[in-house]
């Protein structure tokens, strides 16, 4: 299968004529027949009911019809993108994220350096569901309604402190943390929400002694030594590395991050951005923390 059967099943389906199809597409009936038997052979099913002369699409070719349409505008969108020239207009991003805030740094050198024509406005911490749909991305730990979701990967959540003022276990049960004094995110953060979820199922609630909605205050009193905490072993990499790590038993807490958009035909500046972003989480899960 190429693109040229799918251009002439395309108006084969249209016409519902072979004669009428060859004409348009300047080929043979015979060539425009040989394509469609083809076609349905590797598909291993018929796309046309027939009778005498006449051609119509059955239940099977609408629907395959119905795919091929969006193929094809799609590639046509792409060929008019760049035979049309790169937008060099300067073009605003949103991009909210519910989770990764480390990342931020990464995210923002990536898009000036590939795209210098976007003007870029990060969002995180708390937001409503709302503020959602006036942004391009979300990177999120949660699938979200309305939205197409693409899962990024999913990540191990470890339990750290500072090396000097901890237990020395790289494996560590829920009763061993009953009397730790830790320091947590806001409720409303889904990392604190993933962890108190784990922890309460579990029937061991956390003493949380500090709490704050800022990640970043988070880890600087993780390396200050002021109590235990959380670390996802991809997105807080960069901090866990400088800490006691330990897996906790006996499962393992886990999260997936997915990169959202609100369900709309996406720019072309929207589209090669999502790639990238995709193409740097990916690259940076190679490098997560281990146990």
């Amino acid at each position: 299968m190429n693109l040229t059967h799918l251009k002439c099943f395309a108006v084969v389906a249209q016409k519902q004529s072979i004669t009428q199809a060859a004409n348009q597409l300047y080929i043979s009936q015979p060539a425009v027949s040989k394509m469609i038997h083809q076609l349905e052979t590797e598909l291993d099913v018929q796309l046309f009911d027939r009778q005498g002369r006449t051609i119509k699409l059955n239940r099977a070719g609408e629907l395959f019809y119905s795919y091929v349409t969006d193929v094809l505008d799609e590639l046509n969108r792409g060929i008019n993108a760049v035979t049309g020239g790169i937008d060099v207009s300067e073009q605003p991003i949103e991009i909210t994220l519910e989770v990764a805030s480390s990342l931020i740094p990464q995210i923002a050198t990536t898009i000036q350096t590939k795209f210098p024509n976007v003007r870029l406005n990060l969002k995180q911490h708390v937001v409503t569901t709302g503020d959602f749909q006036n942004s391009d991305f979300i990177i999120t730990s949660r699938l979200l309604p309305e939205m197409t979701s693409t899962p990024l990967f999913k990540e191990e959540i470890l339990v750290g402190w500072h090396a000097q003022t901890g237990l020395n276990k790289r494996f560590i049960a829920v009763d061993d943390l009953i009397d730790k004094t830790f320091v947590g995110l806001s409720p409303a953060n889904s990392l604190r929400a993933a962890v108190d979820h784990y922890f309460m199922r579990a029937g061991s609630p956390l003493n949380y002694r500090y709490e704050t909605d800022d990640p970043a205050t988070v880890r600087g009193l993780m390396e200050a030594g002021i109590g235990y905490g959380f670390i996802p072993a991809i997105t807080w990499q960069k901090v866990g590395r400088k800490l006691h790590l330990a897996r906790l038993m006996p499962e393992p807490l886990e999260r997936t991050i997915y990169l959202s958009a609100p369900k709309q035909t996406q720019s072309d500046i929207q589209r090669e951005i999502g790639n990238e972003l995709i193409r740097l989480f990916l690259a940076y899960q190679t490098s997560a923390l281990k146990i």
